[in-house]
């Protein structure tokens, strides 16, 4: 992995500022949430402290204590009367919670809704009944079928149920001893998809702040005995009170009404008896995108909440003599912090103060969400930018550190060139890091090794010039020696010694050349191209070279393979003409005797290409770019004198004079090798 990734992938930990900002304004909400909570509870406990002080506020009614639970029925305001036609749409549009009635069995027999408007009282009543019995008027009994039965303070009406049509309310008249009709109950039948339902209306006054209500779902077969009956009458026979909200618990709790904070006072069975103030909307989340407030929801993820009743209120904070507090899900995303606290008189004649009711204190949590919000959305975009600024500020330094080590790596590829000669161009680094200390060391140690080198190629010349005056002694010396008289064994060693000086001079004759010619290469490279370059016929320069080697080398056939038509070339004939004589010579060295050397010129679109292709042994592994160094042989030849791997060292000088280059490689079938010498057009 390049360095720039590798810097990429370190700068991706930057991202850990925004995930810690977010865990961060968790533990804030989760604060916020807990601080606005325990601003519920103590509003709401001040409310509760300031009821017991003054029970008659919220259990006005003398009659309601001692009363059994589920035996009252609430009286739910109106804004206006009903119709009473007996299908309730008014109903329905008023969304009230209705009251379910169970007969014996613990089965849903029937809902009732109560709620008043001025002066009257108003009933919807829905009864499930797949077989109703209605009433038969030639029977003459007062009830003949399924029947509805009203408890109030003094008296007790049967309703007969009716497929449709108004209601009948009958009640038996005690000192007259017949039974009559009630005409200030009003109502209606109509028939259900379930059974049938009543609407009914009824004075106030008429109850004596009582009321019980019973169905009596009679058998269709024979309508003597009650197939299914409820009833809210309790067992000692006396109906539940009613129940409504209060007006001077009212005019008291709006003494402590607050923006965006509702306050509802409850009995002890969870009847609303006063409400003040109303819980705030979402109205600012909604004018959000919704795929910002989607995204916070996400960050800022919280346990799933219980969903807020539509209609009524919580039962776990509507009832019971321990505070409560809980957050619900409301609408439009927001959540809504509830609190209750029990009203209990203060009596202290009392051994177990009775519990009066429930203060309840409801507020929007969206003026939390809000902040918190906005909040999470400066993090995020601070924290966004810091991140975004330091990944652009570590890609752009990784780019930087990069462009700095390529660069020292392309300086040191062509640092050398094919020649082992320092280019000289190597640059030296200004920066004090690490890089540039690098460099530096680098840069000097290229300079050393460019030294040792001119040492080592001036070695040559200088052991040429310094060994050739004491060979030419010592050669003198035996010609000397060899030109008197000597005996059979010292002739020998006097011949043996003259060899070996001849070897020796050979050496260093192939030494004083191959340095003379690089000598002269360097001096023409300095030199203007027109002074030692010319235009010639490289197909009628490779045609005589062939011919002379046909003659030099009469154990080997030679064959030369041209392109038709003139091959022009630009350079010094006489070198590559010196050059061919080396790959020649190589060839000539390892080919079979009477085996043929191919000499092939080719034409690319900017270049010749000129190959020498002889059979015999394969090149050494690893030393394919190696034989064209200097001093370096893989000849096995005996001892002869003259092979000291200088010929293709010369050759490679002569191509790169020619801006062309030497290559080495074993023929595709394996049966020898081939040297071919790729040399740049004039017009390219």
């Amino acid at each position: 992995m390049k360095l720039r990734r590798q810097l990429l992938l370190v700068s991706l930990f930057a991202l850990a500022l925004p995930w810690a900002g977010c865990q961060y304004l968790r533990q804030v909400d989760s604060a916020l949430a807990q601080g606005q909570m325990q601003a519920l509870e103590a509003t709401a406990s001040a409310v509760a402290a300031r009821l017991a002080s003054a029970p008659q506020l919220i259990a006005p009614d003398p009659e309601r204590p001692g009363r059994p639970p589920g035996a009252q029925f609430y009286l739910h305001p109106l804004p206006q009367p009903p119709l009473l036609d007996g299908y309730g749409d008014e109903w329905r549009s008023w969304q009230l919670p209705p009251r379910q009635l169970h007969a014996g069995d613990g089965s849903p027999l029937a809902r009732v809704t109560m709620g008043r408007h001025d002066a009257y009282i108003y009933l919807l009543l829905t009864v499930a009944d797949d077989t109703p019995a209605y009433q038969d008027p030639r029977t003459g009994l007062l009830a003949s079928g399924d029947a509805v039965e009203i408890y109030t303070g003094g008296r007790h009406y049967t309703l007969p149920v009716a497929s449709q049509g108004s209601a009948t309310a009958l009640w038996r008249n005690l000192r007259r001893g017949t039974r009559e009709r009630e005409l200030r109950l009003r109502g209606r039948w109509t028939a259900s998809a379930d059974g049938y339902q009543l609407e009914l209306a009824l004075p106030y006054s008429l109850t004596d702040g009582e009321f019980a209500l019973a169905i009596s779902d009679r058998a269709a077969s024979d309508g003597a005995t009650p197939q299914k009956r409820a009833s809210t009458l309790p067992a000692d026979g006396r109906p539940g009170r009613l129940v409504q909200p209060l007006p001077d618990l009212q005019a008291e709790l709006e003494h402590f009404a607050r923006p965006q904070l509702q306050l509802v006072v409850v009995d002890s069975e969870g009847y609303r008896l006063a409400a003040v103030g109303e819980r705030a909307g979402g109205g600012e989340l909604e004018q959000q995108h919704w795929l910002r407030n989607w995204l916070y929801r996400q960050l800022l993820s919280r346990t799933a909440l219980p969903a807020m009743p539509g209609g009524s209120l919580p039962g776990e904070l509507a009832r019971g003599r321990d505070r409560a507090e809980q957050w619900y899900q409301g609408p439009r995303e927001t959540r809504i912090g509830a609190a209750g606290v029990p009203v209990i008189t203060r009596a202290d004649n009392i051994v177990e103060r009775p519990l009066l009711g429930r203060v309840i204190a409801l507020q929007s949590g969206h003026a939390l969400q809000s902040l918190t919000q906005s909040a999470a959305y400066q993090l995020w975009l601070v924290s966004c930018i810091a991140a975004g600024s330091a990944l652009l500020l570590l890609l752009g330094y990784a780019s930087w550190l990069s462009w700095r080590i390529r660069r020292l790596h392309r300086a040191a590829r062509n640092a050398v060139d094919a020649s082992g000669r320092l280019r000289g161009d190597f640059p030296r680094a200004r920066m004090n890091d690490e890089l540039g200390a690098l460099n530096r060391a680098f840069a000097s140690l290229l300079q050393e090794l460019d030294q040792y080198h001119q040492y080592l190629r001036s070695l040559a010349s200088k052991l040429s010039h310094e060994l050739r005056t004491p060979l030419a002694v010592v050669r003198g010396s035996l010609d000397n020696l060899s030109a008197g008289e000597l005996d059979e064994d010292s002739r020998r060693y006097a011949e043996r010694a003259l060899e070996g000086s001849g070897r020796l001079s050979g050496i260093l004759n192939s030494l004083s050349a191959a340095s003379h010619l690089e000598a002269s290469i360097r001096q023409a490279e300095r030199e203007p191209a027109e002074r030692n370059r010319e235009e010639f016929e490289l197909d009628d320069l490779l045609q005589v070279l062939t011919d002379s080697y046909r003659d030099a080398h009469p154990g080997h056939r030679f064959r030369l393979a041209c392109p038709a038509g003139a091959q022009r070339c630009y350079g010094a004939p006489e070198l590559l003409a010196q050059l061919l004589d080396k790959l020649v010579d190589n060839a000539t060295s390892f080919a079979p005797e009477g085996s043929e050397i191919l000499l092939q010129l080719e034409r690319d679109a900017d270049a010749y290409r000129i190959s020498v292709s002889n059979d015999g042994p394969l090149l050494p592994p690893g030393f394919a770019h190696k034989l064209f160094d200097s001093l370096v042989s893989v000849r096995d030849d005996g001892g002869r004198a003259g092979h000291l791997g200088l010929g293709l060292h010369i050759a490679r000088l002569i191509a790169d004079f020619h801006g062309g280059r030497l290559e080495a490689a074993d023929r595709g079938d394996s049966s020898g090798v081939i040297f071919t010498l790729h040399l740049p057009r004039r017009d390219s």
